[in-house]
């Protein structure tokens, strides 16, 4: 990263290469973020599916044994 008097320093062109950059980088790192959390959330929403499923099965089975 650039210090803020070096890039005062910079010509007006210099300074918007260096923001455009920054924006790029910036928004490459949100969009591995956001792939991030999206992988997250699948892995998370399986398993609260599959802990779902299991205690349906418990439930299932105490139910059946009391009958």
């Amino acid at each position: 990263m650039a210090n803020i008097s070096k890039i005062s320093q910079m010509s007006r062109w210099q300074q918007m290469e260096y923001h455009r950059t920054r924006r790029k980088e910036a928004y490459e790192r949100v969009q591995q973020f956001s792939t991030t959390a999206n992988n997250l959330s699948a892995i998370k929403t399986s398993e609260a599916i599959g802990m779902g499923n299991i205690v349906a099965k418990v439930a299932y089975q105490r139910m059946s044994k009391t009958v």
